[in-house]
């Protein structure tokens, strides 16, 4: 794989010749970033207005009429499956008094506005205006619902509120090739949750961009994945790294080696506390391999062909991509955690004013049987700030809001950073770019 820095990224760092990592980050990174109301505006008027951004999956509106309310800062956008191969986006907003008209998913014939009951069809054209005799004349055209740009990369449907922006090809540019490779058209969406927290969307984005924090944050974690050795690319505003599975924690396997029953237990605990399927744990409980022999040794000259077998093409990924983590960050605000078996994507998007407060979204794939028919996405589930969204999330989420709390005392001087941390100094160095710094 070729390590690239995209013509559109002018200040992203370069990984070094020979390196598996680029350098150790030298720019100040600083707390106002993260705690002012000021930046957090910026961003807005120059970052997520100009941005393709992933709004909802074409499977979550599968039938005509079928829309999708995506909310992001103060623009409302309604995502609407206007005929059997046609999604269209327009301005949650009536073009008579302003109200906005959904607040919420969901499926009607055609789009009217509870107030006054200005109406248009499915494809944003205005189709009734009550008692419109008493009105001045008017232009239909001009009263049509606003659009908004909308493209697709398989079942994502992504928005953009920039008319002038490039397609959205090339924002996703080489990440592209990746995310083929593990078929994200043969799958679906099995868990879907949405959760606040108090910490700025960054902060969100940074601990999902680095695995310096599971030897201590997740500690179960060093048992089954090696958080040393990974390697970092950059692919235009995007970024990747890969977290070797089935094997040790270098750092921590030099003070205690797990046996294998112990890497087995917390590989285990660590599936199971995203809902994932065990079996392949339970399985691998029935040997008894050599001592010094890791679970990677074991597994992987067994899942190629079991999931050939059980119907799925596997012939475009390597013995490594059967079982490592393919992490990819899809700027400026989704995580993907890319698996042989399925992926889990986390969608963070800012509160329009409070810059310590950020919505969650978590949704899980899985990948179904080449002949097998999709089944129907899990429906959308709202928890509480606070409340469990899976144990090793909740690590996470429980963190990150003491960061935010640090950041404002007023005596955090800014980010001191490692090379494993290179990705969220490229992440800022992407954001500077569209604030014209």
């Amino acid at each position: 794989m070729t390590t690239t820095e995209g013509p559109t990224t002018p200040t992203a760092r370069s990984q070094r010749p020979g390196e598996r990592r680029p350098p150790a980050p030298t720019r100040t990174i600083g707390a106002e970033r993260y705690t002012s109301p000021e930046f957090l505006r910026r961003e807005f008027e120059h970052v997520w207005s100009k941005v393709w951004q992933l709004a909802c999956l074409g499977s979550d509106i599968p039938e005509v009429g079928d829309h999708h309310l995506y909310e992001i800062g103060r623009a409302s956008i309604l995502v609407v499956r206007s005929a059997p191969d046609t999604i269209q986006a327009f301005h949650n907003v009536c073009l008579h008094r302003g109200r906005k008209i959904k607040t919420s998913c969901g499926n009607s014939a055609e789009l009217r506005c509870p107030y006054h009951s200005f109406t248009w069809a499915l494809d944003g054209t205005l189709k009734e205006i009550p008692e419109r005799e008493t009105f001045n004349p008017l232009d239909d055209a001009r009263l049509g619902l606003l659009p908004v740009r909308c493209e697709t990369f398989h079942d994502w449907v992504f928005v953009c509120l920039d008319a002038d922006a490039a397609p959205l090809s090339e924002h996703l540019g080489p990440v592209t090739d990746i995310l083929e490779k593990y078929r994200f058209d043969r799958q679906y969406k099995w868990w879907s949750r949405t959760t606040s927290n108090n910490a700025n969307w960054k902060n969100g984005m940074d601990a999902f961009q680095e695995s310096y924090h599971a030897r201590y944050l997740h500690p179960e974690s060093v048992a089954f994945a090696n958080n040393v050795d990974y390697p970092i690319w950059f692919y235009g505003d995007h970024s990747s790294y890969v977290i070797p599975f089935g094997i040790a924690d270098e750092v921590a396997a030099a003070q205690i080696t797990p046996n294998w029953d112990e890497a087995l237990d917390a590989m285990e605990w660590s599936l199971d506390a995203f809902g994932e399927d065990t079996s392949m744990v339970a399985a691998l409980r029935g040997l008894n391999p050599p001592e010094g022999t890791s679970i990677r040794d074991v597994a992987i000259p067994g899942i190629r062909p079991a999931m050939t077998g059980a119907g799925f093409d596997v012939s475009a990924l390597s013995d490594d991509e059967l079982i490592d983590d393919r992490h990819i960050v899809l700027f400026p605000n989704v995580v993907l955690n890319i698996f042989a078996f399925g992926y889990w994507l986390f969608r963070v998007r800012p509160h329009p004013d409070d810059p310590d407060w950020t919505t969650w979204d978590l949704w899980y794939f899985h990948r179904v049987p080449d002949a097998m028919e999709l089944p129907p996405n899990a429906p959308n589930v709202e928890v509480p700030a606070g409340e469990s969204v899976g144990a090793v999330m909740d690590q996470d989420l429980r963190n990150i809001p003491h960061q935010q709390a640090g950041m404002k005392t007023g005596v955090f001087p800014g980010f001191v950073m490692s090379d494993y941390e290179a990705r969220i100094a490229h992440m800022h160095d992407v954001i500077d770019r569209y604030l014209g710094e």
